[in-house]
């Protein structure tokens, strides 16, 4: 009670007033910051320590470059931000300092000496030399994104010296080892205009994908409601007019279900249904817009296709006779009036490996749903895929060649994770190495798909991601993310910004987004460190708060979960746990509180993570525990125990678990002390809480000295997030009946 009363004080004290941080600079077009190198790494480069002069810049155009080409706004914008006002002239021209010539312009060749743009696709070629007086930079292209590329590395030599614009003279023979490749998923709140800017200038996208319509309230609603309909056309055009002209593909996304899953019964979710004139108008409507503006449709089932609608139901019987239907009648009545016009479709068997069919997750198969699409939807329809599990790590050409074979066509990747963790699988702290794009995929692979899509809008592991994309013999993770934050925040600010995500990183343990029983048992702790990381972040200087680093989301973060841990109806709840726990153990296995047993709760354990409630889907909330793969982080759970009870005979282990949403189960290994109890795949539920019982041979305990229970995830896997997984809700060892 006093220990309530405490933080009852704590919370007044600090919800007076509180003003959560924000990215306080939410769009700054210095990135990338100028760090004498460009991002991503060429293929080949030379840098030298020499600096171009840019007071009075000519702009010579190749026969290939018009006066209106949209390209040339890339490179003038980054000219003026440097207070360079640079002007088309011609070769005769002797009145600038600084030459550039952009694309075939046929002039000053013998500096080119034997250099020339490399035959790849988005191949570019950057040099600058020196005729007499004056510097010359070469800009050139294999193709039209290849000069684009060209220019974005030129912009990133640009700078200020004495306060004087110069460029720093390199030599640079680039292009990317897997070209067309690279998709961006942007932040969905936020200037989608701005958005778009990044993935020019500095990601070098190839496609973006928005979800600005994706609406789980109501899906309808802003299609039919013509203020907001007119609002968004606004600001898709505004996409379009960037992102068209650059020739770079771009989506936005409608996910016609309403609500979420968790917690909604059959018929709650306002499903699409697929033959309703009123909703295929709305989607079309949508598609007519986007195609209207240059881009295309997403259209996304995912998680939400279950359940079908009941006039699905009705109509179809099954979502795959249902699915194919609408996707053919919204793409149909798109491209008739705009025959380029694409669909990206994100089914709801969204992930799957060869070996036995998967009819058990939504009650029909996935086989035929994905060899339905193959056969019968136009290629093109893309379809997203995430690898063998819902958030997959390594994934192989032969698992990609299985699903190739069902939708007969390439897949768009989509990447559920990142390989770190923070409380999240989809955020990493800028600067952190990111193996992932090192070590998950083979080049077969990369070969293999349409788009390498990640799913989180996060610019830092974007940027390391497009990096190994461009120049993976090359990618190294600690010096690739080093630059990357580099580029993103400015180099003399980065021990500034390590301090903080060093910061913030001390604090994972506590979970992210709902008080952990860790933090209610340290809760003046959790204060004082988020007042300190508040502090750090208040006094970085404006470089440090922009949008595209995430420290003031990441801080607002914190500063969020210290309201809820001191506002949190259900602290008792979390620093009682234990006891609740125990409860329902002993009611669960028909015991009472007298009866000897040892019973264990989720703090019992370690495991390289903390404990944390859990729910999904008709699975009942519990405080839970969880082993991820044999290569993570938290591949085991091990608890040290006292035995309870006079040693004389055998006992049995009761567990209480949770099996993934893999289509095959996570084997796992049970030992007592050393001496294995059971191993192979698990034999629990993935859908609802079950128990199961295991004998314990009386010589593999220890009577009056400690005894250790240990259950490892067999799955090879470093993923922290995702299948495989093995949940554990309690564990009680007693005598065997």
């Amino acid at each position: 009670r006093r220990f309530l009363l405490l933080l009852g004080s704590l919370a007044v004290a600090y919800l007076v007033d509180v003003a959560f941080a924000a990215d306080a600079v939410p769009y700054d077009r210095n990135v990338p910051y100028y760090t004498g190198t460009v991002y991503p790494q060429p293929q080949q480069v030379e840098y030298r320590d020499e600096f171009l002069p840019l007071a009075r810049v000519g702009l010579l155009l190749g026969k290939d470059v018009p006066p209106t080409d949209p390209r040339l706004t890339v490179l003038v914008e980054r000219l003026q931000r440097q207070g360079v006002e640079p002007r088309v002239v011609t070769a005769a021209d002797d009145s600038v300092e600084t030459l550039i010539c952009i694309g075939d312009t046929g002039a000053h060749g013998k500096l080119l000496g034997g250099l020339s743009v490399p035959d790849k696709p988005e191949g570019y070629l950057l040099h600058c030399g020196k005729h007499e007086s004056r510097h010359i930079v070469f800009l050139a292209g294999r193709d039209f994104h290849g000069l684009l590329w060209a220019i974005t590395a030129f912009n990133q030599l640009v700078t200020k010296q004495d306060d004087r614009p110069v460029a720093r003279a390199a030599t640079i023979q680039d292009y990317p080892d897997f070209p067309g490749i690279r998709a961006y998923t942007p932040f969905k709140d936020d200037d989608q205009a701005s958005m778009a800017w990044f993935g020019v200038n500095v990601l070098r996208a190839n496609a973006v994908i928005y979800r600005q319509l994706r609406r789980p309230a109501d899906w309808r609603l802003p299609l039919r409601d013509e203020g907001e309909f007119e609002r968004w056309k606004a600001r898709i055009q505004k996409i379009g007019a960037q992102l068209s002209p650059l020739q770079i593909t771009w989506y936005d996304s409608v996910l016609p279900f309403s609500g979420h899953i968790g917690g909604f019964k059959r018929g709650q979710l306002g499903q699409v249904r697929s033959k309703s004139e009123d909703d295929l108008r709305l989607v079309v409507k949508a598609g007519l817009a986007l195609a209207e503006a240059g881009g295309n449709l997403c259209l996304l089932y995912d998680d939400y296709r279950f359940y079908l609608s009941a006039e699905d139901v009705d109509d179809f019987g099954t979502a795959r006779e249902a699915d194919v239907y609408f996707l053919n009648q919204v793409y149909a009545a798109v491209s008739a009036k705009f025959p380029n016009f694409r669909i990206l479709f994100c089914p709801p068997f969204y992930w799957g490996d060869g070996g036995p069919d998967d009819t058990k997750t939504y009650g029909e198969s996935r086989d035929a749903y994905l060899s339905a699409l193959g056969q019968r939807l136009p290629k093109a329809i893309d379809i997203y895929w995430a690898g063998p599990k819902v958030k997959s790590t390594r994934v192989t050409a032969d698992q990609l060649a299985w699903l190739a074979g069902l939708i007969q066509r390439k897949p768009v990747f989509w990447q559920n994770a990142c390989g770190t963790y923070h409380g999240s699988p989809y955020y990493a702290y800028p600067g952190e190495p990111m193996k992932a794009w090192r070590d998950w995929y083979d080049d077969d692979f990369l070969k293999g798909i349409t788009f390498y899509a990640y799913n989180g809008e996060d610019p830092y592991i974007n940027m390391t991601l497009f990096d190994a994309l461009w120049n993976r013999r090359a990618y190294d993770p600690a010096a690739a993310g080093e630059l990357a934050a580099k580029k993103l925040g400015g180099p003399e600010n980065y021990p500034q910004l390590v301090e903080a995500f060093k910061k913030l990183e001390a604090m994972d343990d506590y979970g992210w987004f709902e008080p952990t029983a860790l933090a209610a048992r340290n809760v003046e702790r959790v204060r004082q460190e988020t007042e300190q990381l508040a502090a750090l972040y208040d006094a970085a200087p404006p470089a440090l708060k922009s949008r595209w680093l995430m420290l003031g989301t990441f801080v607002g973060y914190r500063q969020r979960y210290l309201q809820a841990l001191l506002k949190n109806p259900n602290l008792k709840e979390a620093t009682e746990v234990d006891a609740r726990v125990r409860e329902l153990a002993l009611a669960e296995t028909s015991m009472d509180a007298e009866t000897p047993c040892v019973v264990l709760t989720p703090n019992q354990f370690s495991a390289g993570r903390q404990p944390q409630f859990y729910s999904w889907r008709d699975v009942a909330r519990r405080h839970v525990i969880w082993a991820s793969g044999a290569g993570s982080k938290a591949p085991s759970l091990e608890a040290t125990f006292q035995l309870a009870y006079a040693l004389r005979g055998d006992s049995e282990l009761i567990i209480a678990g949770l099996d993934d949403n893999a289509p095959t189960p996570c084997r796992i290994r049970i030992q007592m002390n050393g001496n294995t109890v059971f191993e192979g795949a698990n034999p629990f539920a993935p859908d609802r809480w079950s128990t199961h019982r295991f004998p314990v041979k009386g010589g593999m305990l220890r009577d009056g000295v400690p005894n250790v229970l240990r259950i490892e995830n067999l799955e090879e896997s470093d993923s922290m997030s995702g299948a495989p997984w093995f949940m554990l809700s309690y564990a009680v060892l007693r005598p065997a009946k």
